[in-house]
């Protein structure tokens, strides 16, 4: 069975928008208020060729690594 959907939820205490944090990452989703839920959610479609798949998941990777690297240099 495939997911159609994916739904993301940003933790850090400041990121009580995740469309913005996951948007200047220049990944795309809808709002988690669309479908009723807080704005720290996030609904990302997976319905996408294999290689705008590859392209998300490298995108995540950076923002996860971007954040990490954040917090040692701390």
């Amino acid at each position: 069975m495939n997911t159609a959907y994916a739904w993301l939820r940003c933790e850090r205490e400041e990121d009580a928008d995740c469309y913005t944090v996951l948007e200047a990452a220049k990944i795309i989703g809808r709002k988690g208020n669309r479908y009723g839920v807080d704005d720290r959610y996030i609904r990302l479609s997976l319905l996408k060729r294999d290689v705008d798949f590859e392209v998300l998941l490298q995108r995540m990777k950076e923002l996860v690594l971007m954040d990490v690297g954040a917090k040692a240099s701390m």
